[in-house]
């Protein structure tokens, strides 16, 4: 008998192994959502991060082997915001710029997100290599490099606010960022007026008026320690003066993680010399998608599940399951001073002895009662994993206040999959589950409309089985999806009763968009790319809920214009298809690549054709040089004349050596003139006839 209920009592050991570190684990009490906690010490907050990254690791291992695994959507992309005049942004003085420029592509009016290339209607700031050149661009006729700045590092973006140019980029001496703002009033002598360092990674920032937002990921330990495994404290250095967050200033929430980051955000006010950098520190995991609005920032990633909850529920009940006398035994053991190898010793000895004593019948009941305990709390685990945590925070100039969390099921693909509107957060997601018999995994899709406090009030559930969401926008009263496994439906969706969203229309296309670019409020701009029809469109969901089918091969990018006056029957009115399998653009995956102008009727995207086996070394294989293509095409758009191609911009002609063929990265209007901006090169165009007016090399 012994032999026989072995595996049994192991797997439910091995299930106890989780309830010994969460009784051993010093985890917060629940707070309501507004009481974010601190650490009254270095030492709570160093046995805090151990003991639950401890858990998490384990019972993370546990999930691992025998949960259900979670699907993440198949593109991570950016999407597109309208595209305005900076009209706040001025030039040096004595210096007029253009009337009419066209600014970066952001997703919220008012808030706006640094880039690899700014433009204040005169000069550009452009980050290439190790540097940040500036460029006297208007009048064209003037065209010139007046000043560059060498990095240290690599610059990866910036801001420029009126005569205050801010650049965030990479140490390079170690695994570091640095944030340095420069005074550009005199464009040719850039002087250098903060310069903040620290050790970790760059996630993301925002501007609203005059102050920057900065969101670091800072490690909790550090390899140049000679103690790897001791928890560090985050530090910013601001010019030469090192400032360390003390545990009292670090903020935490209820949630163990097996990868804890602090998340800290930098406040800087652009315009004032003498204004400290304020900061707030959270501790936190990775933070994966940031959405911001002109009074809030949200903070969201994946939910670790709090497994001391859990695993205490899992053992309340494995208490019912056995005598009393037995069940006493195995909670004093869990609250004993032992430590837990020895803990974890008593208890099999215990739980082995007690099985042996049960005839053959009883260890069979008992032993599928056990099997049924496991996969329901494996079941309940693998929920709580596929949520989504979101944080609010509220902003007010140099102030930062963490106002409230909530959570909600499924993932988020990107900031275009989150909105704030009238006071309410709306927020699309893919949610993963793993049909019942099959054992295939299902993705489905979803909007959830939450209140001021983060409670979900609303929920429209389970659109498109089998697919994920490739592109979300929020447009007022309505939301639009696209989803893709073998078409594309375009989704409308009505959130005007914020409480009952539903569905108003559908439309299925091949193909898929990456985002959505709104026209106006009946017409969208798709991005995103074509593909083979499949053999028929009218293939129900219901036949490929368990069993979808292979994606079909894609074919192009593809523009396509959408009709949504009539919500309950979208159209696709007009599309334009750039062939070739080889055919790429940013556009795809950074919404700061797209420009457009609604009232120019003008769509700008950059374009590359790169031989597909260019990195491979067997020269019988390798295609030539000249097969690679980069430049931009334009278009002009309307509901009226539809999608027609203006002209291409080429930057892969006359290049004087191989190395110096690279993509476009940006285009931007000043008055009548395009700028296309490459690694090594600006062209000036004339918009109207696309003739070629100017051009500049920015790397010599």
């Amino acid at each position: 008998m012994k032999r026989r209920v072995a595996p049994v009592c192991c797997a439910l050991v091995f299930l106890l192994a989780a309830v010994l570190l969460s009784g051993a684990t010093s985890s917060p009490p629940q707070v309501e959502a507004r009481e974010v906690k601190s650490f009254s010490s270095y030492e709570e907050l160093a046995n805090y991060i151990h003991k639950n990254m401890a858990l998490a690791r384990q019972m993370g291992e546990l999930f691992v082997v025998t949960g259900r695994a979670r699907a993440v959507p198949g593109l991570v992309t950016g999407a597109p915001g309208a595209t305005k005049g900076v009209e706040e942004s001025q030039a040096a003085r004595n210096e007029t710029p253009a009337g009419d420029f066209s600014g970066t592509n952001v997703q919220v009016a008012g808030v706006d997100e640094a880039d690899v290339v700014k433009s204040d209607g005169r000069y550009l700031y452009v980050l290439s290599g190790n540097k940040v050149t500036i460029v006297k661009a208007y009048p064209v006729g003037e065209a010139k490099k007046v000043s560059t700045i060498q990095c240290e590092g690599q610059p990866l973006e910036a801001f420029i606010n009126r005569n205050k140019l801010i650049i965030f980029g990479r140490q390079a001496s170690y695994d570091g960022i640095f944030v340095r703002v420069y005074n550009v009033e005199n464009r040719e002598k850039p002087v250098l007026q903060k310069n903040i360092t620290c050790r970790g990674n760059y996630v993301t920032s925002r501007m609203i008026e005059d102050y920057v937002y900065v969101i670091l990921n800072m490690p909790v330990f550090s390899d140049l320690n000679p103690a790897p495994e001791k928890v560090e404290l985050p530090a910013v250095t601001i010019d030469d003066r090192v400032q360390v967050t003390p545990p009292a200033k670090v903020y935490y929430f209820p949630h163990p993680d097996h990868a804890y980051r602090y998340t800290t955000i930098l406040i800087i006010n652009t315009q004032d010399r003498e204004s400290k950098v304020t900061s707030k520190t959270f501790l936190t995991g990775v933070s994966q998608n940031i959405y911001a609005s002109p009074r809030h920032i949200y903070l969201s990633g994946p939910k670790t599940p709090d497994y001391m909850v859990y695993t205490s529920k899992l053992l309340d009940e494995m208490v019912t399951l056995v005598p009393p006398g037995i069940g006493k035994k195995l909670k004093d053991i869990k609250h004993s001073n032992k430590d837990a190898g020895q803990k974890l010793q008593e208890m099999d000895l215990l739980l082995d002895d007690y099985l042996d004593e049960l005839s053959e019948h009883e260890a069979r009941v008992m032993e599928t009662k056990l099997l049924e305990l496991r996969q329901k709390w494996q079941q309940e685990l693998a929920r709580e994993r596929d949520k989504t945590i979101i944080h609010k925070l509220a902003v007010d100039k140099d102030r930062v206040d963490y106002h409230c969390s909530g959570e909600v099921p499924g993932h988020v693909l990107n900031q275009f999959s989150m909105d704030e509107y009238r006071g309410m957060f709306r927020i699309a997601t893919t949610t993963t589950n793993n049909a019942i018999f099959s054992g295939q995994t299902v993705t489905k899709n979803n909007i959830y409309v939450l209140d001021e406090n983060l409670h979900i009030i609303g929920r429209l559930q389970g659109l498109a089985p089998t697919e994920s969401i490739y592109a979300a926008r929020f447009m007022g009263d309505r939301a639009y999806l696209v989803t893709f496994r073998r078409v594309d439906p375009l989704f409308v969706v009505d959130l005007k009763d914020p409480r009952q969203p539903g569905l108003l229309g559908e439309l299925k296309i091949p193909g898929y968009s990456t985002y959505l670019h709104p026209y106006d409020e009946n017409h969208l701009i798709g991005i995103g790319k074509e593909v083979r029809e499949p053999a028929t469109l009218n293939e129900t969901r219901a036949g490929t809920a368990i069993f979808p089918p292979p994606i079909p091969p894609e074919e192009g990018l593809k523009i396509a214009l959408f009709d949504v006056s009539n919500p309950a029957k979208p159209k696709e009115t007009a599309r334009y298809v750039i062939s070739g399998s080889e055919a790429g653009s940013p556009a795809l995956y950074d919404h700061k690549a797209v420009l457009f102008s609604r009232s120019r009727n003008l769509l700008v995207i950059p374009v590359s054709f790169s031989p597909r086996f260019w990195i491979m070394n067997l020269p019988e294989i390798r295609a030539p040089v000249d097969h690679a293509w980069y430049g931009v095409y334009v278009f002009t758009l309307s509901p009226e004349e539809g999608i027609k191609l203006k002209g291409k911009i080429a930057h892969s002609d006359n290049a004087p050596a191989v190395g110096e063929i690279t993509p476009v990265k940006r285009a931007l209007y000043i008055e009548d003139v395009l700028y296309s901006v490459s690694e090594h090169l600006i062209k000036m165009n004339d918009l109207n006839s696309l003739k070629e007016i100017n051009r500049l090399r920015i790397d010599k």
